[in-house]
């Protein structure tokens, strides 16, 4: 045998030889555990993560409340301010206009 076919066959062999000490049944079952392990750990990651979400959530949904109300009564402000006797009022009262008498008042037609 030349040097090249030794040192694949003393390979080959020594590959053979090495043993990790579980036969398959107990491979099977540390392998098996091993998917348990991370299959819990991954429950308890979404439950937490499902939580948070949840919290964050019901913040979010009661900012939006208090935003709402506070926008419906920003409305309500601006439709306040708004309104023609206010407006009527404060002309004559900080500006003194006067409603012209009818006498005054030309209709053109177009």
């Amino acid at each position: 045998m030349n040097a090249v076919a030794r040192a694949v066959f003393a390979e080959e062999s020594f590959v053979k030889n090495i043993s990790f000490g579980f036969e398959l049944p107990e491979l099977k079952v540390l392998v098996l555990m091993l998917m348990l392990l991370v299959s819990a750990l991954g429950v308890v990651y979404v439950k937490d993560l499902n939580r948070r979400l949840s919290i964050s959530y019901h913040k979010l949904q009661v900012e939006t409340e208090q935003l709402q109300i506070q926008s419906n009564k920003l409305l309500l402000e601006q439709s306040a301010w708004g309104a023609q006797a206010r407006v009527q009022i404060v002309a004559q009262t900080q500006l003194q206009m006067q409603i012209p008498p009818s006498t005054d008042v030309m209709m053109i037609k177009a």
